[in-house]
């Protein structure tokens, strides 16, 4: 696989949504489902190819080889199947954000890049992030998630990935970053509805 010029969508869809009830991915947001939204807004901010991390037929998806490790063991399991030096990642919860946001954590990476490979994200939010991927970082993946004391949080990805570069966060993208954990099941869409109705 070529990886020079290309960039990966991920999508990290493989958690049990045991604070939602519900497999979040399957739920609509306004007219399709999360998971269909997520894919189009990654391919719409110019990524080449999207994968889910998760067991989703009828998608490109990776299962979870790393069972209990949260979003760095979804990481982990797309190592293996992604040859791309450049990475958006989102989390299947984050239905406010849109592809601008995202191009703009490309532009920050690619910025970046002369002083070090490694991470593009708004001011203290995990997700998302735009992540170069070297043959170390992906070592580095692997291992991090492996053993009794493997990492889960995404957090770890600064000791792994080298520099992070924060990018200020727009007033108008505001919490769009926040993932959607309460209230709980369809409840969320009428609060977000209301919680961020000045923002679009």
């Amino acid at each position: 696989m070529d990886a020079n010029g290309s960039c990966l969508g991920v999508v990290l869809a493989g958690g049990r949504s045991q604070r939602m009830g519900v497999d979040k991915a399957r739920l609509l947001w306004r007219g399709r489902t999360l998971l269909e939204h997520a894919t189009a807004m990654l391919r719409d901010a110019g990524c080449s190819r999207v994968l889910v991390s998760g067991d989703y037929p009828g998608y490109a998806c990776v299962p979870d080889q790393f069972p209990d490790r949260g979003p760095l063991g979804g990481l982990a399991s797309v190592v293996a199947h992604a040859g791309e030096a450049r990475w958006l990642v989102v989390a299947i919860d984050q239905p406010l954000l849109d592809a601008s946001m995202l191009r703009a954590l490309l532009v920050g990476l690619e910025t970046g890049m002369e002083i070090a490979r490694g991470i593009c994200r708004y001011g203290e939010e995990p997700l998302p992030m735009a992540l170069s991927v070297s043959d170390d970082t992906r070592h580095w993946m692997r291992h991090a998630v492996s053993g009794d004391a493997g990492h889960r949080a995404l957090k770890a990805c600064r000791t792994g990935c080298g520099c992070t570069r924060s990018r200020p966060t727009p007033a108008c993208a505001r919490g769009c970053a926040a993932p959607t954990r309460r209230p709980s099941g369809k409840r969320y869409f009428r609060w977000v509805d209301a919680a961020f109705a000045g923002q679009r």
